[in-house]
């Protein structure tokens, strides 16, 4: 008895520990938060939604380099497309290019100490991003630079949901096809990448920028960086979702809104804004799926379309709005993404570009089951026990 009491002492003062640190480490982001505020600007762009495209096009940029490289990536792996992409950096920084290598310490961390040894005896100037440290410690471990940022000769970008890994090619066993978004920029749009990968590397090396060169082509449609830093995504996301008039499309894998963007979505579907939401069927992180069910529920209940996509792992992060205007970027229509994340999402405000969108959206409706009155009836006892303890964790979802 003795034993147990002490136990549950222990463990009652390291949760007391970690809320403590998590409130003061709240506090102390919310007090420094660095938001970078871009201008619309103009660009070109193409999308894609297959990995085996995107880094067939990726690394075919990479090889024909010839000034500098600056990559970031929230995750890359120790698998053979990983292994593929440093080898190709080194190669290029051993031909002289300046080549630097931005990845997230606890997204990243299968490169170890020997890796970044290799990388740097290549030639590469290598730093990870958002390291965990002291104070704050435990929130630190939450905030994550979940960036994916590619720049080559300062003139073409690249920035989406893609990672660096083999399941983003479709070969992962369970979780199978993978559907992705990911966006190739030139044009006046990809000086303010730069400037968002270079305010993450001056965070993580001390180094600063003096000078980014203007790209040679000003591209011709109007797009916008959004670069944020955990707490203003809440407000673009609410704005995208207040001048909606007549629908609003939603694609993410991980559909966990705060309270005020879920009134938003409400409020929209009560002036008569269709509104259609896509997620995974399947689900790639313990309670994200049970986390989501209790909104979903409440957007299929107020009159919108919820879709589970079924023809593997729906990984795209979009938001479409009146056929006028999307986003497209690496932040996620989640707590996680909104709170504390670091995220770049691109506005693109050509109509072609998201009629074209569009279409791929509503062909995306069309391989996945609708959350209609047969689904809910699958909620077993497991499934309310798990969706009660997500509703614990929703803060870190």
């Amino acid at each position: 008895m003795y034993a147990l009491i002490v136990i549950i002492s222990i463990i009652f003062f390291i949760s007391c520990l970690l809320f403590l640190d998590y409130q003061l480490g709240k506090r102390n982001h919310i007090k420094n938060l660095r938001f970078l505020d871009f201008e619309p600007t103009t660009g070109d762009y193409n999308l894609y939604t297959n990995g085996d495209q995107l880094f067939t096009d990726l690394f075919d940029d990479l090889r024909h380099a010839k000034k500098q490289i600056n990559v970031m990536f929230f995750i890359v792996k120790d698998d053979d497309i990983s292994h593929e992409l440093l080898e190709l950096l080194k190669k290029k920084a051993q031909e002289g290019l300046r080549v630097r290598l931005m990845v997230d310490r606890i997204g990243s961390f299968r490169i170890n100490k020997a890796t970044v040894k290799q990388l740097e005896q290549a030639g590469i100037e290598f730093t990870f991003s958002s390291t965990p440290k002291f104070p704050f410690l435990y929130y630190r471990i939450q905030r994550r630079n979940h960036r994916k940022i590619t720049i080559i000769d300062d003139e073409i970008g690249y920035v989406g949901g893609f990672n660096m890994g083999q399941e983003y090619l479709g070969r992962d066993a369970e979780l199978g096809n993978w559907r992705d978004y990911h966006l190739r920029l030139i044009g006046d749009v990809v000086k303010d990448l730069q400037i968002t990968f270079f305010d993450d590397w001056y965070l993580n090396t001390g180094e600063s920028y003096d000078h980014i060169p203007e790209p040679t082509s000003e591209g011709s449609k109007e797009v916008e960086i959004t670069s944020t830093d955990g707490g203003q995504l809440e407000d673009v996301f609410m704005t995208l979702i207040q001048q909606a008039q007549d629908e609003i499309f939603i694609g993410t894998p991980y559909f966990i809104p705060s309270e005020r963007l879920m009134k938003a979505l409400l409020s929209a579907m009560d002036r008569g804004v269709d509104v259609k939401v896509i997620v995974p069927m399947k689900a790639d992180h313990l309670f994200v799926k049970e986390a989501g069910l209790p909104y979903l529920s409440r957007v299929r209940k107020a009159g919108g379309e919820v879709y589970f996509f079924d023809l593997g792992f729906y990984h795209a992060k979009v938001i479409i709005i009146d056929q006028e205007l999307c986003d497209i970027g690496t932040a996620n229509f989640d707590r996680r993404s909104l709170f504390l994340n670091k995220e770049v999402n691109t506005l693109i405000f050509n109509k072609r570009f998201v009629m074209d969108l569009r279409l791929a959206y509503l062909r995306d409706v069309q391989d996945s089951q609708p959350f209609d009155d047969h689904y809910t009836q699958l909620f077993n006892l497991g499934t309310k026990i798990r969706i009660g303890l997500a509703y614990l964790v929703r803060p870190l979802l």
